[in-house]
């Protein structure tokens, strides 16, 4: 509930632990509570990497067989869909969030991650897009969750604007829970 609550608030969320406490897991199962059912469509995730780029995630230029054609990137896209659906709630999943180079590959939408700074009134021109097109904004109805594993060493590398924008929560292992000696005793451990 907490930690739902962090999500609402501020629209975007790191889910932060060490590997195995399951952080995938919990991301989906927040995006299906924030949702009130349970809808892939409406959650996807995709994982970021050294190489994951603006042009990838936003919009860019990619090889046509011809020459080259402007192409929405998965967030772009993301985005329009809610857009079209504004009584419906949208999670976007980040895994592995830090491992990117988040200024390069959010670009001018570390402002519209913002939790005050959605919707058309801040819509802004993206960067490979022309003046016939229209701006490009953030709808109200979409939400961020990031993972980051924090045995990680990038972890010291991400970036202010972005810890500023989300809300981060500690996940640890249940070791010492009475669910987790249960569940041991229960499968012979």
């Amino acid at each position: 509930d907490d930690i739902l609550a962090l999500l609402r608030r501020k629209k975007n969320i790191v889910l932060q632990g060490p590997p195995g406490v399951g952080k995938t897991f919990i991301a989906r199962r927040l995006a299906y509570a924030e949702m009130l059912e349970k809808d892939e469509e409406r959650a996807p995730m995709i994982q970021f990497h050294q190489s994951y780029a603006y042009e990838d995630f936003i919009q860019g230029y990619r090889p046509s067989g011809t020459g080259f054609k402007l192409k929405n990137g998965v967030f772009y896209e993301f985005c329009e869909k809610a857009k079209q659906d504004p009584a419906g709630t949208y999670v976007f999943i980040i895994d592995e969030i830090n491992r990117g180079n988040l200024s390069k590959v959010f670009g001018e939408l570390m402002l519209l991650i913002e939790s005050d700074k959605r919707g058309p009134e801040w819509a802004i021109p993206l960067t490979y897009s022309d003046e016939t097109k229209p701006k490009f904004y953030i709808p109200e109805n979409l939400y961020l969750i990031g993972l980051m594993n924090t045995a990680d060493r990038s972890l010291a590398m991400v970036d202010y604007a972005l810890r500023r924008r989300f809300a981060f929560a500690e996940l640890v292992p249940g070791f010492d829970t009475d669910e987790f000696r249960q569940y041991m005793l229960d499968a012979g451990g």
